[in-house]
């Protein structure tokens, strides 16, 4: 859980979100526990609230010590509680409509995201103009789908690491990635104290080791000079492991004294003592969660200074020289808003991730991700969605180099401690094509027809269909196909499919109907009105696949028929069709195909039409000659028959499918 007690180290800078500072009241029970509560003291100030409850009698004050002990639930990780008191908050009619906001950022963090949805909507009708109301009603729709739809990565506890205490922000020890350095409040650090806000010991730094056997040795703790009396956490190491950027957070008489960042230097197994970072703040300021480039020449940190968008922002510094960094440039509103921004990785692409409860997101804080563009501004960010992201708090993501494994912090159900260490990696992309080819005259399957798979990276396989007709594939992500069906005695037919932009498993259906060559093939959408020859809007969208058919076969020269019905004298019905031909003709050289290609006929009236299969009253195997649809009895019969000659149809006279 990301509390306000362990914000730069999660402990540090005393705040206090979206709510103003609580008035003081002459009971002085509550003047005690709001002093608690300001010195983040969560789990005092609680029970000190509830003392006061007991004795107060005014409602208006009662309503409002609830909604105090709400916070305190909040802020402490307590979220199930503090659910329950905003309830009553609410109920006991406490006067600011920040308490349905809360109310619904706690029932989000709970997964109960139809709930949450009815509070952010009545807190957008009561306050239109925060912006966060209508962040909480898009967070719980997206929330929703993206639990359907979970992403490829696969996440995993590690047991090893982790403690019944806060185990947290990871960080890799070296370039090999067989080290891991993390943050952890378990007994037996450098320190027996109790962090009273939070009711553990202070944080020190362990290390965890991969051993021979590829498995993560128990825990160690990084003594002196790294660990201390105070909270020590949150720290990134350079490529080498040579030098280590840490946050140091100093308590005394248990008042915060603010985070710094320190630099150390390793000489073999000894660390040198920490530097601090020789940036100017003001002595108000707070630093921490320090993520260094592959050069060391970039930090990015998270600090609550002057200038920022609210909370805690993420910045960003260069060196200028050996031990001096340039001043801290704020990475902008598409980063940063007005709740918390924290636990920044530099990855070794140039991607940044970082955690944050002010975006779109699932609960409490969810991992982003971003990239600089060629200004080296940072203009949008990507949710890395469920299940990296749940409704409870995931931080602290570190990525390898190929970007498919790596490590992160969560306190979601199911953990061993109140903040856990969870493994992540994104197994490979499995993408299938397949389809059935078939007879595109008679819809019989095809068996041993070639499928030629032609990929943008210059690969190429072929896949026979098998006794079904059918063909399965694997293709490659990011990579773009022409995808060539052909067959002896039938006409290649050539399609595109690209698995661009595809981000799960999935199987793509790319089904073929293929024409044979030697068989009279009818374009069935041309049509045309009764002695007219101009094409229709249909007409013209199978000529088109007809030149599809022509590119997709260079070698083939084909015979273009047009046919008439009966009515009109046989001399003006062959006219006709010869122009119903010939405009078919010019359309399909206005679209590249040499007119030496194509032979056109007009046949008039002189082939009937013999039906195919049933339509009506017109069964398979009718020859629809004039005497046959004189015979029938209705009108709208004869006229579908009429338009049944009024056809136009091609046959190969010339191909090679071998080329």
């Amino acid at each position: 859980m990301i509390t306000n007690s362990k914000f730069y180290l999660i402990l540090c800078f005393i705040i206090f979100l979206g709510h103003n500072s609580f008035s003081q009241k002459t009971n002085k029970r509550v003047a005690k526990a709001d002093q608690a509560f300001a010195l983040e003291e969560y789990y005092k100030a609680a029970e000190l609230y509830k003392k006061a409850y007991e004795k107060t009698k005014s409602r208006s004050l009662k309503s409002e010590i609830i909604f105090k002990q709400a916070e305190c639930y909040r802020l402490s990780g307590n979220i199930k509680r503090a659910e329950n008191y905003y309830k009553r908050a609410i109920k006991a009619k406490y006067p600011d409509v920040i308490a349905i906001l809360r109310y619904g950022d706690v029932l989000r963090m709970n997964q109960k995201y139809d709930e949450a949805l009815e509070q952010y909507q009545k807190y957008v009708q009561l306050n239109p103009t925060d912006i966060r109301g209508e962040i909480g009603v898009k967070s719980c729709n997206y929330s929703i789908e993206w639990l359907s739809n979970p992403t490829r990565y696969k996440v995993e506890l590690m047991p090893i690491i982790n403690s019944r205490y806060s185990d947290f922000s990871p960080s890799f020890g070296n370039g090999d990635y067989s080290e891991i350095y993390f943050t952890s409040s378990r007994k037996g650090g450098f320190s027996d104290k109790i962090d009273d806000r939070t009711g553990e010991s202070f944080t020190d730094i362990y290390l965890t080791k991969l051993d021979k056997k590829n498995k993560w040795s128990a825990p160690q703790i990084v003594g002196e000079p790294i660990s201390g009396d105070g909270n020590e956490g949150s720290v990134a190491l350079n490529k080498r492991g040579t030098t280590m950027y840490l946050t140091k957070c100093k308590v005394e008489k248990k008042k915060s004294l603010g985070c710094r960042i320190y630099i150390s230097k390793r000489n073999g197994q000894l660390w040198s003592d920490p530097q601090p970072l020789q940036i100017k703040l003001d002595s108000n300021t707070s630093i921490g969660h320090p993520s260094v480039s592959n050069d060391e020449k970039t930090l990015i940190f998270s600090s609550d200074m002057k200038g920022g968008y609210g909370g805690k922002d993420l910045w960003i510094v260069k060196k200028e020289k050996r031990n001096k960094w340039s001043k801290p440039v704020n990475l902008g509103p598409a980063v940063n808003t007005s709740a918390n921004e924290m636990f920044p990785f530099l990855h070794e692409d140039g991607s940044l991730y970082f955690s944050s409860n002010g975006h779109i997101g699932m609960g409490g804080h969810d991992i982003f991700k971003t990239a600089p563009d060629e200004n080296e501004a940072y203009s949008s960010v990507i949710n890395l969605k469920f299940p990296v992201n749940s409704s409870s708090d995931d931080f602290g993501m570190i990525i390898e180099s190929d970007g498919e494994r790596g490590y992160f912090t969560s306190n979601r159900k199911g953990g061993k401690g109140s903040d856990d260490v969870y493994g992540f990696e994104l197994p490979p992309l499995v993408i299938f094509a397949q389809g059935v080819v078939t007879d595109s005259k008679t819809g019989a399957i095809l068996t041993d027809a070639t499928i030629k798979f032609v990929g943008s990276d210059g690969s190429e396989k072929d896949i026979i269909t098998d006794n079904s007709g059918a063909y399965k594939v694997r293709l490659k992500p990011l990579t773009s196909y022409e995808i060539i069906a052909f067959k002896n005695e039938f006409l290649k037919n050539i399609k595109t499919e690209t698995t661009h932009g595809i981000e799960n498993d999935k199987t793509i259906l790319v089904d073929f109907e293929l024409d044979p060559v030697k068989k009279e093939i009818i374009l069935p959408r041309i049509e045309y009105d009764f002695a007219k020859f101009d094409l229709r809007e249909k007409s013209m969208q199978d000529l088109d696949m007809l030149v599809t058919t022509l590119n997709d076969n260079p070698d083939v020269k084909i015979e273009l028929k047009s046919h008439t019905d009966f009515i009109g004298s046989n001399i003006q019905n062959k006219r006709l069709s010869q122009k119903r031909a010939d405009e078919c003709v010019r359309y399909l050289t206005e679209k590249g195909i040499s007119k030496n290609r194509i032979t056109a006929l007009g046949m008039g009236e002189s082939e009937p039409y013999v039906m195919e299969k049933k339509d009506g009253n017109l069964k398979e195997g009718d020859v629809l000659t004039e005497s046959y649809i004189k015979k029938m009895r209705f009108r709208k019969n004869r006229d579908k028959a009429n338009q049944y000659n009024r056809r136009t149809t091609f046959k190969v006279l010339i191909e090679d499918t071998s080329k």
